[in-house]
């Protein structure tokens, strides 16, 4: 095993890191997309996180393994925590707004069936009570 790299293998793996932190953001829109479009409970959720938390140390490890002869270095994390918060900040705060703006029209949708559906429930409790 190797044990001396040069500044421009470290900074490649930084970038590498980097690039793999921003697909962890895609993932992680992913998830928050599916919990916008169907809403669950404190348990799913829980079990979603802790499913991203797996992947992203799993593909972090992979790097290691691959790419770095099974030696987990610092500008991996570094280099993967970085990538994912620049996505987030960037493209992930447009997406965040654009799946409020969905959850919102779910509501509006929502809301609406839901003042259609009492109407109809009154209409037939009348009728039941009259026969």
């Amino acid at each position: 095993m190797d044990t001396h790299i040069t500044v421009q293998e470290e900074l490649l793996r930084l970038a590498r890191a980097g690039l793999l932190g921003a697909a962890c953001g895609v993932l992680f829109d992913a998830m928050r997309l599916l919990r916008t479009l169907l809403p669950h409970g404190a348990i799913a959720v829980f079990l979603e996180d802790a499913l991203f938390s797996f992947l992203f140390c799993f593909v972090l490890q992979i790097d290691a393994w691959s790419f770095c002869g099974g030696t987990l270095r610092f500008q991996q994390f570094l280099g993967m925590s970085l990538g994912l918060a620049v996505y987030l900040l960037t493209i992930g705060l447009v997406t965040g707004r654009m799946y409020r703006r969905l959850r919102q029209f779910r509501s509006q949708i929502y809301r609406l069936f839901l003042r259609l559906l009492p109407r109809k429930r009154r209409k037939s409790e009348k009728i039941s009570e009259n026969t």
